[in-house]
């Protein structure tokens, strides 16, 4: 068996799983808390929760630049990162300061932002798992992040431009859609953790050059 398998299935490893998904469930928390304490069933003002998501997606894109540290300066692995890294940094500014909003009044609900990025996210993960050597539970972390994805914007999108359904009143849905978003975004974020700590561990099975081995440690 390699070593990178036989580390893998060392309790160590799977006990830094099991506390970044503790971490992450304990944000969920918090984030249900402030939604819970902030509520007001006659406002139309944003959830709290918002910023939250903006919070986990920073975080993510934290995770995506250390990753693509990991390439080679000039490879198309780092580049492409790079590109999501830009584009989650994105996503956590205009979660935070409605960045979409101020600049054009026409995508002030972010539907079609939203839409985009759903229609692009297979294609990313896809792309992803074509130049890394990513782990079954990160495999399953992202099929569910973008399950979860599909699931809060067909929520999300009922209640703007593209088309309306009035089924609870509008700050339960803000609520319930900003939490649902941090779902899937948790989700991504714990796959993606665990995409870089294989790729740590990977570089840990890799032999030293041969003009290191034999040297003493200075």
């Amino acid at each position: 068996m390699p070593v990178f398998d036989r580390l893998i299935e060392l309790p160590l490893l799977k006990s830094i799983y099991m506390a970044f998904a503790a971490l992450l469930g304990l944000l969920f928390v918090v984030a249900c808390v402030v939604a819970l304490l902030n509520f007001n069933w006659t406002s139309t003002a944003e959830s709290p929760a918002e910023y939250l998501n903006g919070v986990a997606f920073g975080l993510s894109a934290l995770v995506v630049l250390v990753i693509a540290h990991q390439h080679p300066l000039r490879s198309v692995a780092r580049v492409f990162w790079w590109m999501i890294a830009l584009g989650l940094l994105t996503l956590a500014a205009n979660e935070t300061f409605d960045i979409f909003a101020r600049v054009n009044r026409a995508w002030a609900d972010d539907d079609y932002i939203d839409l985009i990025t759903l229609i692009i996210t297979p294609f990313g993960l896809y792309f992803a798992c074509m130049i890394e050597f990513v782990p079954p539970i990160s495999v399953k972390a992202m099929k569910c992040g973008f399950a979860f994805q599909c699931i809060s914007d067909l929520f999300d999108l009922g209640d703007g431009r593209l088309y309306h359904v009035q089924l609870f009143n509008r700050s339960l849905v803000e609520t319930l859609t900003e939490l649902s978003e941090l779902v899937f975004i948790e989700t991504y974020l714990f796959g993606l953790g665990c995409l870089l700590l294989s790729i740590v561990v990977r570089g840990l099975e890799t032999p030293a050059p041969p003009y290191l081995r034999g040297r003493a440690p200075r």
